[in-house]
């Protein structure tokens, strides 16, 4: 008898290996352990702990990233995969919200499942083919294929491999559930009586934009999503929440590709002088030439000079480089920060309008 209870352990601890040690409690039966040697393993100072929602790990000890991310799908089951805040940091976007306490996991709408700790179903009609992160902590001498089967009973899992929603999914995900989100990446105040930005008469929705911006720019200048995976989201996605994410959608669509250069896009448009910009499109006349914006007919081309992009390692020498280019093609560079942009736009404004129109009419028909 003690030799079946032994078996039963070592074959829960085999399954639970496969599955960054952690395991259901429904697996845990299926092995052969019995509800006291589960228990038993469970008991304060014993070897397991409980976790979420009857998924238990089977090791003493503080959890990674990676056991709150496999725990939330276990308690979810198959098929299932991470969206949301935790998605954003798994496809490793800079500019996504901070993880909130609760990991979003999308599940089939016929699937019923609740909330359990810190985990969040989503249930959803439109469950995509999922993508998937590794945790750095796998042993990379230790790879095996994703089509070997390592455990009968998990047969689609591998330690430190876990199933997420393609990056354009997750960024609208994201943005689209503004309930989940922190305040500053809420359009609208959370609280009915205001909070002290209200009462400071700053708006929620500056900061929402500029957010909102941020990401989904990101994840089409890194090339995870082009503007027409994000746009087939943001039609069959849910319309609630979905006015910000068209937003910027229409902004990328337009050539933007950073929070600033959507600024600088909308400080311009509020000029009666000003046409319209072309961003990021090939110079007129010139070949491998993309800047930031330009204005043709003033043979003027804008720059938004973001620290991040131009400040760093060769960054500043090929920026030079490109100017003296566009200098001998005839074109006057004007350089514009982000940090101006947002304190300055009036004087920004002003600038471009006055370089415009010398651009057009000639230097002397200009007066300040």
């Amino acid at each position: 008898m003690r030799q079946v209870v032994v078996m039963a352990h070592e074959r829960a601890l085999a399954l639970a290996r496969v599955q960054d040690g952690l395991l259901t409690r429904t697996q845990a039966l299926a092995t052969g352990m019995s509800t006291g040697a589960i228990r038993h393993a469970l008991r304060p100072g014993g070897p397991w702990q409980r976790v979420a929602g009857g998924v238990y790990a089977t090791f003493a000890g503080p959890l990674a990233e990676v056991h709150r991310l496999r725990a939330a799908l276990l308690v979810c089951g198959e098929p299932s995969m991470i969206t949301g805040s935790w998605g954003c940091w798994m496809q490793g976007l800079r500019y996504g919200p901070p993880r909130s306490p609760e990991i979003d996991v999308l599940v089939p709408a016929h699937v019923d499942r609740g909330a359990a700790a810190f985990v969040r179903p989503i249930r959803t009609t439109r469950m995509p083919d999922p993508t998937f992160w590794r945790a750095e902590a796998v042993d990379p001498d230790h790879f095996v294929p994703s089509w070997e089967v390592l455990d009968e009973m998990a047969p689609t899992t591998h330690p430190g491999r876990l199933p997420m929603a393609p990056t354009a999914r997750i960024a609208i995900d994201t943005l689209t559930r503004t309930d989940q989100l922190p305040t500053d990446w809420r359009p609208d105040c959370a609280q009915p009586g205001g909070c002290p930005r209200c009462w400071r008469g700053e708006s929620h929705r500056t900061s929402a934009v500029r957010n909102a911006r941020a990401l989904m720019c990101e994840v089409v200048q890194r090339g995870h999503a082009d503007v027409a995976e994000l746009r087939r989201e943001v039609e069959t996605g849910p319309r609630r929440g979905s006015a910000l994410p068209r937003r910027v959608l229409a902004e990328i669509a337009a050539g933007c590709r950073s929070a600033p250069e959507c600024e600088l896009r909308d400080l311009m448009r509020t000029s009666s002088v000003l046409p319209e910009a072309r961003f990021n499109q090939p110079l007129p006349g010139a070949r491998g030439i993309f800047p930031d914006a330009c204005l043709p007919e003033a043979r003027l081309v804008l720059e938004v000079d973001s620290t991040s992009f131009h400040g760093f390692g060769d960054a500043p020498a090929r920026t030079e480089q490109r100017r003296a280019r566009l200098a001998a093609l005839g074109w006057r560079v004007l350089p514009i920060s982000p940090a101006r942009l947002r304190q300055d736009p009036r004087g920004v404004l002003r600038e471009i309008e006055f370089a415009y129109l010398a651009g057009v009419q000639g230097p002397g028909a200009v007066r300040g």
